[in-house]
Formats: structure tokens, C-alpha cells, sequence
């Protein structure tokens, strides 16, 4: 045993480092094996703040001019309408002088306040603008001075026919057609959205006239589509219906065509549809 414990005391004196240093720190720590620290120290770092802090208030904003002035200060702490003295026969005239004593202060606190505040911004904003007068001086001088000497004489030789050259810019002969050609196609199309508004304005008036505007109409279309009683119309899909709700399965292609080839109600219903179209061509509006 004695053997055993001399080998083990010889390894651990053998090792750079050693884990029994802190028994409190387990070994998921990274200070858990003791390693070497360098002798220069670091850079403190800065403690984390938690939470961030307000937005300041603006003191003295553009829309309230008079706030540093005479009268606003007046405004702010006026002066009590009657003069309020020391009553020696109260019970406690010691606090009576106290609040009268602080009310004061704090009126003067409130103006010398808002005066050297204002001062400070002054003077602030005149600082700022100095500096930028400043940066501004400084930033022309540096592009208007001449080039280093080290540099001109260091920079490599380019033969003037490769440098770029100061000219006119290339002709255009075709420059008028051009713009012509592009003229003449922006006139057409300002013109056909002219068109199509018009007929839309002229659409919407020929509409006009079937538009519901008032309670009475309302009421009165709300009767003629829905009437009371039992509708026979509404029992299935297959009658049309004056309701719009029950106008049943849209009429296909092939059905407006054999209806107009079966009777002549179908084939006088597409004359008119046409000679309503050609009327709308020939006016220039809708019928």
C-alpha cells in the first residue's frame, strides 16, 4: 500500500496541473484542470447592463418657441394670487414658513433650471456646428491639395493616348427619327386610354339610370326579388327564376345556339343583341 501511495504522490508531482485545487468546481467547469494564466493581464471587461435606457425628452422643442422666455417662465410658476404670510397664533406656524420657504425654491429651482438648460443646448448646438464648419475646411483643403511629390514620382508611366480623353459625345444621326417615332407612339397610347376612359364614363352614365340610390328603391327591389308567399321558382335548379339566386346552371354555347335555330323568339333575341352592338359602334357609346 505504502508503494502504491509513493507512485501516486510521484504522478502527481509529475504533472503541470492539477484538478484537486477546488473540489467545489466540477468537471464540466472550464477551471476545472488548473491551466497556466499569463503574466500580462488582459483588458477589463466591461460589465454587461441590463436593460436600456429611455430616450430623453426633448426640452425645448421647435413648436414651443417660448419656453425659455420670460413669459412662459411666468407661466410655469406663477406667483400665488394672494401673499401668503406666517400666522404666529397657528398651531404649527415652524411648518407654515417651511412650505411657504419651499414653494418658493421651487419656482427659482424651476426658472434658474430651464435657463442654464437652455444655455447648455446653445451651446451644445454651437459646438456641433463649429465642428462641422471645421471637418467640412479640413475635408476641402486635403482634395484641393497637390499631389505628394513620392507619389508623382512613384507612379507608373501611362502614354497619353491611353489616358482617358475629355471629348464630345458620339453623334446620333438617327437621334430626331428616334425621337419622333417615340413621340408618335406615346401620343397613340395617351390617346386609346382617352378612349377607353370616355366609354367607361359613358358606360357608367347609360347605368346610372338602374343604379339603387335610396331606402324607397331598396325596399322596393328587395319586394320584386323576394316577394312573399311561396316562390314555385325556388323549390328546384331546373325553372329560371326572377331571383338571381335561382337563375339555375349557367346556358351553354351549344344551348343559346339550338335555341336560336328552334324558335324564333331566340333568333329575334341575337338580331337585337346585334343590332344593339352595331348601334353602340356607330354612336360611340353604350345603349
Amino acid at each position: 500500500m505504502s508503494a502504491l501511495r509513493n507512485s501516486r504522490t510521484a504522478t502527481r508531482q509529475v504533472r503541470g496541473f492539477s484538478t484537486s485545487a477546488n473540489l467545489r468546481i466540477g468537471p464540466e467547469s472550464p477551471h476545472f484542470i488548473e491551466a497556466p494564466r499569463p503574466v500580462q493581464p488582459s483588458n477589463p471587461a466591461k460589465p454587461h447592463v441590463k436593460g436600456t435606457l429611455p430616450v430623453p425628452r426633448e426640452l425645448f422643442p421647435a413648436r414651443r418657441q417660448d419656453k425659455p422666455r420670460k413669459t412662459y417662465l411666468d407661466a410655469a410658476t406663477p406667483l400665488p394670487l394672494i401673499e401668503r404670510k406666517v400666522n404666529i397664533k397657528s398651531a404649527d406656524p415652524e411648518k407654515q414658513a417651511f412650505k411657504i420657504k419651499m414653494a418658493e425654491l421651487r419656482r427659482s429651482n424651476l426658472r434658474e433650471g430651464l435657463r442654464k438648460l437652455y444655455k447648455r443646448k446653445q451651446i451644445a448646438e454651437q459646438t456641433v456646428f463649429e465642428r462641422s464648419l471645421e471637418n467640412q475646411a479640413r475635408r476641402e483643403r486635403v482634395l484641393q491639395q497637390p499631389e505628394p511629390e513620392d507619389e508623382r514620382l512613384t507612379r507608373s508611366s501611362v502614354v497619353e493616348a491611353m489616358q482617358p480623353q475629355k471629348g464630345a459625345a458620339l453623334s446620333d444621326p438617327n437621334r430626331e427619327a428616334r425621337l419622333a417615332l417615340s413621340q408618335a407612339r406615346m401620343e397613340a397610347k395617351q390617346a386609346q386610354k382617352a378612349s377607353i376612359q370616355q366609354e367607361n364614363i359613358h358606360s357608367l352614365y347609360m347605368n346610372a339610370r338602374t343604379f339603387i340610390v335610396t331606402e324607397e328603391q331598396l325596399a322596393a327591389e328587395i319586394d320584386r326579388a323576394f316577394p312573399e308567399g311561396e316562390n314555385e321558382a325556388w323549390r328546384n335548379d331546373h325553372q329560371q327564376g326572377e331571383n338571381i339566386w335561382n337563375l339555375g346552371m349557367p346556358p351553354t354555347v351549344q344551348h343559346l345556339v339550338n335555341a336560336s335555330r328552334r324558335s324564333e323568339t331566340g333568333r329575334w333575341d341575337v338580331i337585337q343583341d346585334r343590332l344593339k352592338k352595331l348601334g353602340e359602334q356607330i354612336t360611340g357609346g353604350k345603349m
